[in-house]
């Protein structure tokens, strides 16, 4: 779904509570929940809307599709998850796929090459539900 644009003159639903209304704070280009009484500004031409009143890092931001909020935040799992799981597991892989390659054919080989397996599956399983639960 396209954003649309976000109207000073229109109400919306909070994109943090979900049960308040955004109603624009006069002489401002900003809003506030009658809710939970967070403010939020707009941004980007008016297609973005950015929690302020924070002391998360990062700020929280929407785009109003219409109907309803779609989170735009940029948070850091987007960014540092993925590097974050390339520099455990790499080393990791680098050091136990010789040591699993020295061992002599048999039973060892097998239990190495399942963990081996292992190490490759779980990282990949976790990376896979965090970008799973953010949609």
């Amino acid at each position: 779904m396209k954003p649309e644009k976000i109207s000073l003159d229109e109400y919306y639903p909070c994109p943090r509570c979900k049960r308040g209304q955004l109603k624009a704070i006069v002489l401002t280009e900003a809003f506030g929940c009658d809710r939970c009484n967070q403010i939020f500004g707009l941004s980007e031409e008016n297609f973005t809307l950015e929690q302020l009143s924070t002391s998360y890092p990062y700020k929280k931001a929407w785009q109003w599709t219409g109907s309803m909020w779609r989170d735009d935040s940029r948070g850091i799992d987007s960014t540092y998850l993925p590097a974050a799981i390339l520099v455990v597991l790499l080393p990791l892989l680098l050091l136990w796929l010789p040591a699993s390659m020295s061992l002599p054919r048999g039973p060892g080989m097998v239990l190495w090459s399942l963990m081996t397996g292992f190490l490759l599956v779980i990282p990949a399983l976790m990376f896979w539900f965090t970008l799973r639960q953010r949609r």
